[in-house]
């Protein structure tokens, strides 16, 4: 039994988040402990956590996502091991913390095969965004031929992404976002943590979720928890033809540890197919991008999955 809060770790990792950090770590209810992983911020990130009165581990350098919540969920002088892990986003806040965070241990109390569970994140567009099943070559052509774009309530789409679930109720999800998530210590060691090959970010929490599937336990969501989250943060700050071949890359390596040959090819020529028809579609509309930069990143996918490397400013030349 893990219902003591005593026994609950957050991790929140922190980059240049001031002005968000200190919600989060606050919103995690006592004795409940907070570990703030900062990431080389260069604003006063840290010391607003410290205020909050969070554990701050400060980095040299920005290690990424998944590294720095290895880090944080390891051994934090000070802090006695944890049963439980919440992952929080400094963007994200637990509503009613006493409540929310008795609601989810109570998901993993009630059932050992449960290995996660997550509250319903609430916030612009958070329905849509937050629950998902794992990525799939379907999937993957209709978000990359601008299919979930024409046709928003096509009944794929809303099967994806749970929206044909009563989220009234508990039940089994493949991949919640990680902005915040609670996992058992014990299965999170066993798979591994996060896998720090999707350094600095994405596609390392699906790799996660996908693991713990895959070793038998189950993910839970749990509505009668609560979180807010602002999402895209992160991605806002960064260009979008550094970003956007960022996550190719790394959606690549996931699939290359969780599909075959065939789908993995398939989604090269899908994924090729979207870059190709959103840079025909730029001289006549605009999308979310500035065109210049919006090109540049197409262009720089286009390569990648032509072999010559994904080039951006957050890898190396060669990645």
């Amino acid at each position: 039994m893990i219902a003591d809060r005593a026994l609950v770790r957050a991790v929140v990792v922190s980059w240049n988040s001031e002005g968000l950090v200190g919600r989060a770590a606050a919103s995690v209810p006592i004795p409940a402990r907070v570990v703030v992983v900062d990431n080389a911020s260069t604003d006063a990130s840290a010391s607003e956590a410290e205020r909050a009165g969070a554990v701050v581990v400060r980095l040299a350098r920005n290690r990424g996502f998944g590294p720095a919540c290895n880090l944080g969920a390891g051994e934090v002088d000070g802090l006695p091991p944890a049963e439980a892990l919440l992952f929080l986003n400094p963007d994200a806040a637990l509503l009613d913390g006493p409540a929310a965070l008795a609601a989810l241990l109570a998901e993993l109390d009630a059932d050992p095969g449960v290995a996660a569970t997550a509250p319903a994140l609430e916030g612009d567009g958070q329905e849509a965004f937050q629950l998902r099943r794992l990525p799939s070559l379907g999937a993957l052509a209709r978000e990359a031929l601008l299919v979930n774009r024409l046709f928003p309530g096509n009944r794929w789409f809303l099967r994806e992404r749970y929206l044909d679930r009563d989220r009234r109720t508990p039940f089994d999800v493949e991949q919640p976002a990680a902005a915040a998530l609670l996992v058992r210590a014990s299965v999170f060691a066993q798979v591994g943590g996060f896998d720090p090959a999707f350094a600095p970010a994405w596609f390392e929490d699906v790799d996660l979720c996908a693991k713990i599937l895959e070793s038998g336990y189950r993910i839970r969501f749990v509505p009668a928890a609560r979180a807010s989250h602002v999402g895209g943060t992160t991605m806002r700050a960064l260009p979008y033809d550094d970003y956007l071949p960022l996550y190719t890359r790394n959606l690549l390596r996931y699939l290359r540890r969780h599909a075959g040959l065939p789908s993995r090819a398939a989604a090269r020529i899908v994924l090729a197919a979207g870059a190709i028809l959103r840079l025909a579609l730029l001289p006549v509309f605009r999308g979310d991008h500035a065109r210049p930069e919006a090109a540049r990143a197409y262009l720089r996918v286009l390569k990648g999955l032509a072999g010559f490397g994904f080039r951006s400013a957050l890898l190396p030349e060669r990645a």
